[in-house]
């Protein structure tokens, strides 16, 4: 028997128990949801449109800077529903602990906590099932999770997009390929 042959009926007959047992606990495999795509903040942008330029001279206004609102920051309407992984940084919106169970994710360190925010098209609200721990509650991390195109208003800014958080993971700046340990891409280039 051909061995190439042996290698796919065993991965097959593996793909179909790993779903069964998905169906039996009632949670949905990860076939169904979709395969994980690496985006950046650039893909959050519709075609054409360029977010206002921010200047740090505005940071510390009082009062702060004019915001757009969501009604100005249009979505990428493509990206509703889609299982992303997107590198950011985490503006925590409550704390358990020294854990985290939802915050907001920015493409830039400061953003939401000085003044102006991003425009809402370039901020996710996370909610995590399970609150997690930032082994790195300063620098940037990626985020795993299903994209929405729903909006959100919190005390610190807008946010034109959400998302189910799945893992958050602390972005190494030295990896060449940026591959969180134990993560396997399903999918995509």
């Amino acid at each position: 028997m051909n061995i190439r042959i042996l290698f796919y009926a065993t991965f097959a007959l593996l793909a179909m128990g790993s779903r069964a047992e998905s169906d039996a606990a009632g949670t949905a495999p990860a076939e169904r949801v979709g395969p994980t795509e690496n985006i950046t903040w650039d893909d959050l942008l519709p075609a054409g449109w360029v977010p206002p330029a921010t200047s740090v001279d505005h940071f510390f206004d009082d009062p702060p800077a004019q915001t757009l609102s969501s009604a100005e920051s249009p979505v990428v309407p493509a990206m509703n529903r889609r299982r992303v992984r997107l590198p950011g940084y985490l503006v925590p919106m409550d704390l358990e602990g020294e854990r985290v169970r939802s915050f907001l994710m920015v493409p830039y360190f400061g953003a939401c906590i000085h003044v102006p925010p991003p425009p809402p098209n370039q901020v996710v609200f996370v909610e995590m099932e399970d609150a997690v721990s930032l082994a790195d509650p300063y620098g940037a991390h990626w985020v795993t999770g299903e994209l929405r195109t729903s909006s959100s208003s919190t005390d610190l800014a807008e946010a034109a997009y959400s998302m189910r958080g799945e893992a958050v993971d602390v972005y190494d700046w030295e990896a060449r390929h940026q591959e969180p340990q134990g993560y396997r891409e399903q999918g995509g280039p």
